[in-house]
């Protein structure tokens, strides 16, 4: 069986000859130090290190990683419109104005362009970013057909992340877009349709050039913390749900891949109003968080949704586990997961700059050697 039909019989929730693996799907990729460190620890001489995500500071892993770990899955991505910008020492502005700060090995978000804007008519002066720029596709559709054409890779396609809820809080504040959801429901109403607008549109370009090629498109949307949802189950269907389910359905249209969904934390409250907007696929699955328990989600959603991550946990195993560990976790939420189909193994989510190099290689080495079906 190949990669590609591996992959596909999983997230038809069937079970495939093995377990199917990812490591570089964004977020389920390898911080730079890490990155830098497993090559090093496997004798990967050279290659340098390709930023994915400025603000996770994670990598494109190197393909000789990939193929030594038999992974099943390449990741390709829209391009920004305008690539992060320098602008002082250690600062950093994305295309949407958004202003970064490096601090101990990853970026935080210091400015935000909507800080100072408390009304609809206030955003008509700012400077959307444009969907249909060129610079997006620059490459992409030649990318995309030489895996599909030459590999037998399943292909993921990013580019529709954090469309409803983690952007409007880049671009407004945390704090106030939280406050604004309840008192002042006009202005973040506004905000949402220019971002509806952008992402319709986007879609439409992206997909008419690659959505008969690909196998997954990622779309996300962070709605928990450790401890529960960020907002009522009561305010995401008012606000957000409707419009992740115009986009949703607006991808789905356009493309046979199915759709793939990242949303961290405990996000138990809200995996039904996934199913029913048309997600295909849960990730990264937290399982260390509230109400998010193995047998809980398998035994409620288990043959209507697919699961993609929940494979070792990233907060206490990875980075602190001895390889026995790991390998008990991995082997233990194998059996959890696999039965059935629906599982696609990675770690809960991106491996972090602290984690042992051993730990990386037993993981996915453990995950390989119990994954058969």
């Amino acid at each position: 069986m190949t990669s590609r039909e591996r992959v596909v019989r999983t997230l038809q929730l069937e079970e495939p000859d093995r377990v199917p693996l990812d490591l570089g799907s964004t977020v389920t990729s390898i911080h730079k130090t890490a990155h830098k460190r497993l090559k090093e620890h496997l004798g990967v001489e050279n290659g340098e290190e390709v930023i994915i995500d400025g603000l996770q500071q994670v990598v494109k892993p190197d393909e000789r990683l990939l193929k030594r770990f038999d992974i099943d899955v390449r990741h390709v991505s829209l391009r920004p419109s305008v690539p992060w910008q320098r602008i002082g020492e250690g600062m950093y502005r994305d295309e949407w104005g958004i202003v970064y700060k490096e601090q101990s090995g990853y970026c935080e978000m210091v400015d935000h362009p909507l800080a100072d804007i408390t009304d609809a008519r206030g955003l008509e002066a700012y400077p959307w970013p444009d969907p249909h720029d060129e610079r997006r596709f620059d490459g992409l559709e030649e990318e995309v057909r030489e895996l599909n054409e030459h590999s037998d890779y399943a292909i993921m396609f990013g580019g529709f992340s954090e469309s409803f809820f983690g952007l409007p809080s880049w671009l407004i504040g945390h704090e106030r877009f939280y406050a604004d959801l309840i008192a002042n429901e006009h202005f973040v109403n506004a905000v949402l349709d220019h971002l509806e607008d952008f992402f319709l549109q986007l879609a439409d370009e992206a997909l008419k050039r690659v959505g008969t090629l690909i196998q997954i498109v990622k779309v996300a949307d962070d709605l928990g913390t450790q401890s529960g949802p960020i907002l009522s189950p009561g305010l995401y269907r008012k606000l957000i749900k409707p419009r992740q389910k115009k986009l949703y359905t607006h991808i789905k249209e356009r493309t046979d891949g199915k759709l793939f969904l990242h949303s961290c934390g405990s996000i138990y409250a809200f995996i039904e109003d996934f199913i029913e907007n048309g997600v295909d696929v849960l990730n990264p699955v937290q399982i260390s968080a509230a109400d998010m328990q193995p047998e809980r989600l398998t035994q409620e959603f288990g043959g209507r949704l697919a699961f993609w991550g929940p494979g070792c946990d990233t907060q206490r195993v990875l980075p602190f586990g001895t390889e026995e560990d790991v390998e008990e976790e991995v082997k233990m939420r194998t059996e959890q997961f696999a039965p059935g189909g629906g599982f696609v193994f990675s770690a809960v989510h991106n491996i972090q700059y602290d984690v042992p190099p051993e730990n990386t290689v037993a993981m996915y080495d453990t995950a390989k050697k119990y994954g058969k079906y």
